[in-house]
């Protein structure tokens, strides 16, 4: 399952954020080479990971250890989009109590090929199930244009914000994504999936 972690169920999961904020350094920082800051040699934290920050973390079933992330940042207030990149938008930076920002989709190095794109799959079922639980109509998002082209072969209905445009050597786009029941459904039958994958829990301050 997919587990939720927010300011309130965090104390929870302290393994598995440092072993995500780990993950997105070996694959952000050694494997893709994105220029982003690193804590004590090892951690890929940046300026939105604070309370704010919503995470779906796949867990390992046997080990319990993150096998795949990803962020939600909210529109409403400073993110990605609206404070690095709003130059990629042809108009206005999308804002909203419905709209969140997706980013730092993670799957961990350790996996083969065929693990990780598996992963991918679940982690977009878990996001879509996610934004039908909490009201979110679409997700905003900056991406390089490989991962736009995953995101099309996942079935995602993809909305260009601007001219896709070089950024250090890579085309990189601002997109939005709507959500609707439809999407999920769309989803489920392509990857065959017929049950949800969230874990839903109440949520309790963390200890």
């Amino acid at each position: 399952m997919v587990h939720i972690v927010t300011n309130l169920n965090r104390g929870r999961f302290r393994r598995q954020i440092d072993q995500m904020h780990r993950d997105r350094k070996r694959l952000f920082v050694d494997r893709l080479k994105w220029d982003v800051s690193v804590i004590d040699g090892e951690f890929e934290i940046d300026e939105f990971d604070t309370d704010r920050a919503i995470y779906l973390i796949e867990t390992d079933r046997t080990t319990a250890r993150h096998v795949a992330s990803v962020r939600f940042l909210p529109t409403t207030q400073p993110h990605i989009l609206s404070t690095v990149f709003s130059s990629l938008c042809d108009g206005p930076v999308p804002i909203g109590e419905d709209i969140m920002e997706l980013t730092r989709l993670c799957v961990s190095p350790d996996l083969a090929k065929s693990a990780a794109v598996s992963l991918c799959h679940h982690m977009w079922i878990a996001s879509v199930e996610f934004a039908l639980l909490f009201g979110i109509s679409r997700y905003t998002g900056v991406s390089q244009a490989q991962f736009l082209s995953s995101l099309l072969s996942s079935g995602w209905e993809i909305e260009p914000l601007g001219l896709p445009r070089d950024i250090d050597g890579q085309i990189t786009g601002a997109v939005a994504m709507p959500i609707t029941p439809d999407t999920l459904r769309r989803a489920r039958a392509r990857f065959g999936y017929r049950y949800p994958v969230l874990e839903v829990i109440p949520q309790t301050q963390a200890a």
